[in-house]
């Protein structure tokens, strides 16, 4: 659906409005602008809440280029989480790692596992990378974003090469003409639609107003949400391995 089927969809078949509905004036209940804004926030909520965009090929959001010496690179503000990545001239995937790998877990045996391994390893081509730190290692402040950290830090020989990810990501375009496809499944755009509903008739008002359906609307959508994102878990899932003397029992993915 694009975003004028959206809109009649959201006016006349949800929340029922009509320019006959108010004594004494033509005006419908709530503005072309006004429902368009909510739709725009009911996609971004559904896709940030229900994890159903996956990207690997837009340039602007799943491209990284190396630089030499550096090991921090703050990626597309559309990204919520990155899946995998590797180098853009390989097939396999880079090792994803961790602040606990770099710095503070400690195997019973140093034997199986040395925690100063990549943090050591001289400039050169990527093989490993994190996402669990911010802009820099002190940074909590910006954990809406994400950055990527590589290791080792690229050499001068790498500089410029491709870092290619596949991520989880927000939409990237606010919804303006009727024309304009939401980036979200097709699978969810009436669903999502309860989120504007929610936000139209969350108000106190005597004729848009009504808390009880936007409550029930409310609830509907987070419902949707919640089945969306089992559906896409089940999609990522891969099996658990464990063992013992891996940090005591524990299981690792």
């Amino acid at each position: 659906m694009n975003l004028g089927e959206l809109l009649a969809e959201l006016r006349e078949g949800i929340l029922n409005d009509r320019t006959d509905r108010v004594d004494g004036t033509p005006d419908y209940l709530w503005t072309d602008a006004t429902l368009k804004r909510y739709i725009n926030e009911a996609q971004r909520r559904f896709a940030v809440q229900g994890l159903v965009i996956r990207d690997s090929s837009t340039d602007e959001v799943t491209k990284v280029t190396l630089v030499e010496g550096q090991t921090l690179y703050p990626l597309h503000e559309s990204i919520i989480a990155v899946i995998s990545a590797k180098n853009d001239t390989d097939d396999a995937d880079l090792s994803r790692l961790g602040h606990s790998m770099l710095a503070a877990y400690r195997a019973p045996s140093e034997t199986w596992y040395d925690p100063s391994y990549y943090s050591s390893v001289p400039a050169g081509a990527t093989i490993g990378y994190s996402t669990d730190e911010g802009v820099s290692p002190d940074d909590f402040d910006s954990m809406s974003s994400v950055t990527m950290r590589v290791y080792p830090a690229p050499s001068a020989d790498q500089d410029g090469d491709i870092v290619r990810l596949r991520v989880v990501r927000k939409p990237i375009e606010k919804l303006v003409s009727s024309s304009d496809q939401p980036e979200i499944p097709e699978d969810h755009h009436i669903e999502m639609l309860d989120w504007a509903a929610y936000l139209a008739l969350r108000i106190v008002d005597d004729d848009a107003g009504n808390p009880k359906r936007a409550a029930d609307f409310r609830e509907s959508f987070e419902v949707h949400v919640r089945q969306a994102r089992v559906i896409v878990m089940r999609k990522l899932f891969a099996p658990a391995r464990w063992g013992f003397g891996h940090n005591g029992f524990s299981w690792e993915h």
